[in-house]
């Protein structure tokens, strides 16, 4: 299957530095080197080869753990399948996933116990020459595994670390869930094919934070723009980041005022970059410097190209060309064909310096006298103005009223509705401006940064 190259890959990173830092946990102090973590996953063989299906998926849910990593390592040792199930999902989501995609048995918590979903057969079927699976909901909201090869994966992480600059030296402070595609490829991937030390953290408190960033050596973070914007808002006179480099901010849009906010604070300008679970890495803010503008993406990282296809006023699907491209999306079989570029579910622009701006997803847009309105460019607007935090622009849904749109917004007590209304009155045309303005403390998001529609 390939996903055994995976193995020998972090087994050649052992034994060339046996105690070199694999991971360790930030609130016990507890430190697992590259020989222990090979070893914990040679304790956990026989409970990953009792949980593999006929196909060789190992389906796995765990918080993030040296046990979570070194299960992974154990399913590549096997040269099966792993499927990462997000820590946050119920058990009736769990279940509920588990009998859409055909998963009779999964690997649950720190202990990595049997679970099994009764009445399920095992019918999740991935490609030939599949290395691990990615689960995404993508933009149908049901779930889907996104079946990825090992060169596809292996290229995916050299882009990043090739165009971030990443490498053994690095050690990731990890605040993200593993189970997801970011926390996969930046974590787990460089650590496997990199040795990049990863530094877990679940205590996200602003103190907490600080002090891990002082005392671990932690040099990269991956974070979301919440977290960004919690730090940089902390009542505390802490301004050191200890031996931070490189911050990306990922999962979510990160707002120009966040961006100069934690910049001005901590004098490191945090970077944008920009995935998708079928592609891997796409773009990347690489100059970090005042002069992005809400909604850019930076350029595709390197050996990644991207065209617009069918634009519209400079707008189109983003179409990526990348040796990391997944082979299929599961249950449906929806196979790639080799050459081919992936459609992502985004609408952008290319700017004169070859940079992506994100303008919304298809049809996302809503329609207003006639008009094509994106919410991402009303809510740019908003994010613009002094005092606000975070902003939602929705179709503005009640019967008795004409077609307008709605705008939710996080901002600081000082901000009004008479405010946003006359920022975006300056900005817009008349029928882009929302009809509806609510002011509220925070938006509802998710551990990974991204909107909570449904709490909302």
């Amino acid at each position: 299957m390939g996903s055994e190259r995976f193995f020998r890959l972090f087994d050649e990173l052992r034994r060339s530095a046996p105690g070199a830092l694999a991971v360790s946990i930030a609130e016990s102090g507890r430190t697992v080197s590259r020989q222990d973590l090979s070893r914990l996953a040679e304790r956990l063989l026989p409970s990953v080869d009792t949980a593999s299906s006929a196909e060789g998926v190992v389906a796995v849910q765990a918080p993030n753990s040296p046990e979570l990593i070194a299960a992974i390592l154990a399913v590549f040792r096997l040269g099966r399948i792993p499927l990462l199930i997000d820590r946050e999902r119920t058990a009736d989501e769990v279940e509920s996933l588990a009998r859409a995609l055909g998963l009779p048995l999964i690997l649950t918590g720190t202990r990595l116990e049997r679970r099994v979903i009764d009445g399920v057969d095992s019918t999740l079927v991935p490609p030939s020459g599949t290395a691990l699976l990615k689960l995404t909901s993508g933009s149908t909201g049901e779930p889907r595994a996104v079946a990825v090869g090992h060169e596809a994966h292996a290229a995916g992480v050299a882009q990043i670390c090739s165009t971030m600059g990443i490498g053994a030296d690095d050690r990731n402070l990890v605040t993200l869930p593993l189970a997801h595609s970011y926390g996969f490829d930046n974590v787990i991937g460089t650590l496997f094919q990199v040795g990049t030390g990863a530094v877990l953290l679940s205590d996200l408190v602003p103190r907490r934070l600080f002090s891990v960033l002082r005392t671990s050596g932690v040099t990269v973070w991956p974070a979301v723009p919440l977290l960004l914007d919690v730090l940089t808002r902390a009542r505390t006179s802490e301004a050191s980041l200890g031996a931070l480099r490189l911050v990306l901010s990922a999962g979510a849009p990160l707002s120009a005022s966040t961006r100069e906010a934690f910049f001005g604070r901590f004098g490191l300008w945090p970077r944008t970059f920009y995935g998708a679970t079928e592609c891997g890495g796409i773009a990347y803010d690489r100059e970090g410097t005042a002069d992005v503008p809400d909604g850019c993406v930076g350029r595709p990282l390197d050996g990644v190209s991207v065209e617009l296809v069918d634009p519209e006023d400079g707008i189109g699907r983003l179409a990526v060309r990348s040796p990391s491209l997944a082979a299929a999306t599961l249950p449906n079989s929806e196979m790639r064909a080799a050459g081919d570029p992936w459609l992502v579910s985004d609408l952008c622009r290319i700017d004169p310096q070859g940079r992506i701006h994100l303008i919304g997803r298809v049809g996302e847009f809503v329609k207003i006298h006639g008009y094509k309105v994106y919410p991402h460019e009303v809510e740019r607007v908003i994010r613009e103005v002094t005092g606000v935090h975070d902003v939602v622009v929705l179709p503005y849904e009640r019967s008795t009223a004409s077609e307008g749109l709605r705008a939710v917004v996080a901002a600081e007590g000082g901000v009004t509705r008479c405010v946003i209304a006359r920022a975006c009155e300056r900005a817009l045309p008349a029928y882009k401006v929302p009809r509806s303005i609510e002011i509220r403390s925070e938006l509802p998001r998710n551990e990974r940064g991204k909107l909570d529609r449904s709490r909302l």
